[in-house]
């Protein structure tokens, strides 16, 4: 288990195992990963409940790759004032993700919002620019070819379709969201496992509700629970932003096949001068490296045109982590609050 030394150490085995079953199937019941894991149910619930006190790991939900609108914005700041502009977007609920990065842009951060309109106005009236940053560049996007739920990759196959849950036919009829989606969505980003009975009670309605809304959301594809984990804790130890030119008419192909990489964490069409982001958790600067020339070899249209290494987390998908990815504070991310928004901050 995890231990509170000055050095970080790495998670342990069951540790690694419990978190990469979780991110095949975050709401399994402990007595269904019990049979796969090989250890009692209890022990299950005792190991995870730890590992959340220490903010190791931690479910929540997100909107699917499908339904994800927003942009990334890349910030050059006033030397020595990184962390402050970077720890001030953290606290934005339509900001969900936030780091310090190498080069010449020194921040970047991850907006979610539900239309192109809302995207904008975040753009234009939602940022606390002042009075620290020096330049913007933002690179819109509509949709994400993947990353949003990702695993460690320690389960074999075998036990991967033992806890792999299908969601269902989707419904006939399909709905909006309304206030009791989002409710539900804010709830279940604090915590992903929450019971039914939990949620109705906090929802106001009955635990029969929640379950047929939220399966019906599961089936429509409008969200994905995810179950994240300390990045450095796990053995990942670097990332990097990696802005791609790849030909338009292979781009949604190359998009696809790079979403289903191990190493990426977010992969996205974008409209700028690059038309691909990539951010990828890597285990070396070596590994780096090579997943490069990897790109290189898979892909010989494509350049990249760019590259950062994010130098430290600040936000990961609404939760504000320390140095090693720890989870501080949680803010959820909530495309809603971007159509809120009426002002300039």
């Amino acid at each position: 288990m995890l231990r509170n030394d000055s050095e970080p150490r790495l998670l342990d085995e069951i540790d690694l195992a419990l978190v990469d079953a979780l991110q095949i199937n975050p709401r399994a019941s402990w007595t269904k990963l019990a049979q796969v894991l090989g250890l009692a149910p209890i022990t299950l619930a005792r190991r995870w409940q730890q590992l959340q006190d220490a903010g190791a790991a931690w479910v929540s939900v997100a909107h699917s790759n499908a339904r994800a609108h927003g942009a990334i914005i890349e910030l050059t700041c006033e030397p020595g004032t990184e962390m402050e502009v970077a720890a001030r977007l953290a606290q934005l609920p339509y900001v969900s993700t936030v780091g310090i990065t190498s080069g010449e842009y020194h921040v970047f951060a991850n907006i979610v919002a539900p239309t192109l309109s809302t995207t904008t106005n975040v753009l234009l009236n939602g940022l606390p620019l002042r009075p620290h940053v020096i330049r913007m560049r933002s690179h819109v996007f509509g949709s994400l070819f993947g990353g949003m739920v990702w695993r460690l990759g320690v389960m074999n196959p075998s036990q991967t379709e033992q806890i792999r849950e299908t969601a269902g036919p989707p419904p006939q009829e399909i709905r909006a969201f309304g206030p009791l989606d989002r409710a539900l969505f804010l709830a279940l980003s604090h915590d992903g496992r929450r019971p039914h009975t939990d949620l109705a009670e906090e929802l106001g309605t009955t635990p029969h509700a929640v379950r047929r809304r939220l399966d019906r959301l599961l089936r429509n594809g409008d969200i994905a629970f995810r179950c994240d984990v300390a990045r450095r804790l796990a053995g990942w130890h670097m990332l990097a932003l990696l802005w791609l030119t790849v030909p338009d008419t292979d781009l949604r192909a190359v998009g696809k096949r790079l979403a289903d990489w191990p190493e990426t964490r977010m992969c996205a069409a974008v409209v700028s001068p690059t038309n691909l982001a990539l951010i990828v958790n890597l285990r070396s600067f070596e590994h780096l490296e090579e997943l490069l020339i990897r790109t290189a070899r898979s892909f010989p249209s494509v350049s990249v045109t760019e590259r950062r290494l994010i130098l430290r987390q600040v936000k990961i998908y609404g939760r504000v982590v320390d140095e090693d990815g720890r989870c501080l504070q949680v803010i959820p991310a909530d495309p809603w609050a971007a159509a809120d928004l009426q002002s300039d901050i």
